[in-house]
């Protein structure tokens, strides 16, 4: 392969372009190198408890900071490459077609990558073998010499059976037709998975028993990567173990000291200067003599609980941290306990893992297929990460008018059961859905759509998070970025009562309809592809970077009553004042 020096933003490495992706440069068709083999050791370190106890890592390396110092590399991928203009096909390291040069040696002709590849549900990727595909049922006269072959289309309506790979030494040729049909996969060896990894290297293979499947090197499901995202917020003393736990071991050497020095009564000092309440003694006393460790606690619903502990308080104002509740017009204060403007707040994505042909459950940690890790030496325990600052506005919903909208409520139930009826098609364990979490996703959908239309962010650079549990009952609209269009002013601006409440208002109105009723607001799965009630893409969804579940379980119904008979809108009646 030539050597090249392009640049991938630090953020496409988490997404689109980690290692195990192929990768589009200007000339070349690459798949990007495992991290344990990229030059990354000037990038800053993370070894926030939080983070590195639910991944079972030691720290993350912060790609987006300094990054200039940092090199990726890749190698070339597919392999197989076509001129488009004498349509010889090769699989050498060049760039351009020898076949050209060589008849006018002035006719550089650059070469294309093929489209098709084979991948199987391991995470293993090869070449398609177009050698073995034209003499599947003909052997070649000259086996001994080099393939020789060309792509070449006979026909005009642009099918894949069209397509045909002819062999020069024999003159045979054999259409590609039947390239992704489920029999031909079956019947023949040439799709038998060989277990090859090559971001890891030509040598890295494995066994494996699957059979590959025919697919287009650029589809989505090539690459599926797991991130995790976390909230570097300050941490709260409250009831909750882990939380406890974590600040412990921020300062355990001194918790040590206190222990050893003074025993329980150390400990309980100790406590009290933490704010710790003394009834986690016993616990702490576990943790400190190793009967108990961070992994076995943490969880990624404990690490949103923490959050959500420190969203909710008063006032905090700390060095990369500052929040405070806002006045509310009082025509609100019915629906929410509080809303709070987030005028700073740091946000790390780390990448763990990736899979292909399957996608990672946006709900659970369950693994559609095997995940494939992105460091491969075992001893090497870190993984590539970016750190976004940004702001944002966090609303607090009125738990006692939730509670009894929940006792009331009739339409969530249909979309629960049409999600897991979802779930089952594709061997996924059903979920428990609690209305509130339909209800805080539409409500967040609404306003992501109305803030962008006057914060000056665009819609992909709004995201969400949603606290929907038994004891969370919250909605987190933020933005954050790389650079600084994550921290201009112009969310957070918007908090202040006089703006928010024509903006809810609105959001709410524009709920009220939708340019495909009556059948989006009927919310009858006989139309619907995706487990929603009244949502489409006319209406409720965003961008797929910006919503945390996918555009899935939605319902415009939740929120207002749009047809008549029906009386579960949240905020119905706010309309009506």
């Amino acid at each position: 392969m030539s050597q090249q020096n392009e640049t991938i933003r630090p953020s496409q490495l988490i997404y689109q372009s980690g290692p195990g992706a192929i990768v589009e440069l200007l000339k070349q068709s690459v798949i990007v190198k495992s991290a344990d083999q990229w030059h990354t050791r000037r990038a800053p370190q993370e070894k926030d408890v939080r983070i590195t106890s639910l991944l079972g890592v030691d720290h993350v390396r912060i790609l987006n900071e300094n990054p200039d110092k940092q090199r990726i590399k890749a190698v070339e991928f597919p392999k197989w490459k076509i001129c488009p203009k004498c349509h010889n096909m090769t699989n050498y390291d060049n760039d351009t077609c020898y076949y050209c040069a060589r008849k006018n040696e002035h006719d550089l002709q650059d070469l294309y990558a093929s489209r098709f590849i084979l991948a199987c549900e391991n995470g293993h990727i090869s070449d398609f073998p177009y050698n073995e595909w034209v003499h599947r049922n003909k052997v070649c006269t000259e086996q001994s010499k080099d393939p020789r072959l060309m792509l070449k289309t006979r026909g005009s309506s642009g099918s894949l059976s069209d397509l045909h790979v002819i062999c020069i030494h024999c003159k045979h040729s054999e259409s590609l037709g039947g390239i992704m049909k489920t029999e031909e996969r079956d019947l023949h060896s040439l799709f038998d998975c060989k277990g090859e990894r090559p971001w890891i290297s030509d040598k890295a293979k494995e066994k494996c028993n699957c059979k590959m499947k025919t697919t287009l090197r650029g589809a989505s499901n090539v690459y599926s990567p797991s991130i995790s995202s976390f909230l570097q917020v300050p941490l709260t003393a409250s009831s909750s173990e882990f939380d406890v736990l974590y600040l412990v071991e921020k300062d355990k050497e001194k918790f040590n000291k206190a222990y050893i020095g003074m025993g329980d009564e150390g400990l309980e000092m100790a406590c009290s200067f933490k704010s710790i309440p003394t009834s986690f003694v016993p616990t702490i006393k576990r943790y400190l003599e190793g009967e108990i460790t961070l992994e076995e606690s943490s969880t990624y619903e404990s690490i949103k609980k923490q959050e959500w502990n420190t969203l909710t308080q008063d006032e905090i104002n700390e060095e990369r941290f500052a929040s405070k509740k806002v006045d509310i017009a009082p025509i609100l204060v019915p629906y929410f306990d509080g809303v709070f403007r987030i005028d700073s707040v740091p946000e790390v994505q780390v990448l763990k893992e990736f899979t292909r042909l399957g996608y990672f459950d946006r709900f659970t940690d369950e693994e559609v297929n095997s995940p494939q890790p992105v460091v491969m030496p075992k001893e090497a325990k870190w993984l590539p990460a970016v750190r976004n600052y940004g702001e944002g506005i966090f609303f607090q919903f009125n738990l006692e008018k939730l509670l009894k909208w929940e006792e009331n409520e009739q339409v969530t139930n249909v979309i629960v059961k049409a999600y897991n009826a979802q779930r089952k098609e594709f061997e996924k364990k059903p979920l428990d859905i609690l209305p509130r979490q339909i209800l805080l996703h539409t409500f967040s959908h609404a306003l992501l759509q109305e803030f962008a239309a006057h914060c000056g962010y665009t819609t992909t650079s709004l995201k969400e998070r949603i606290y929907a549990s038994d004891d969370m009952y919250g909605v987190f609209i933020y933005t954050a970025s790389g650079d600084s269009e994550g921290s201009l002013g112009g969310l957070i601006n918007l908090a202040q009562s006089e703006k928010l409440l024509p903006i809810i208002i609105r959001a709410l109105e524009n709920m009220s309809y939708c340019s495909s009723d009556p059948i989006c607001s009927d919310g009858d799965f006989e139309y619907h592809t995706t487990a929603n009630g009244a949502a489409c893409h006319a209406c409720t969804f965003v961008s797929e970077t910006s919503c945390e579940w996918g555009n899935l379980l939605l319902d415009r119904r939740t929120l207002v009553n749009i047809n008549p008979n029906e009386n579960d809108g949240y905020f119905d009646q706010l309309l009506e004042m």
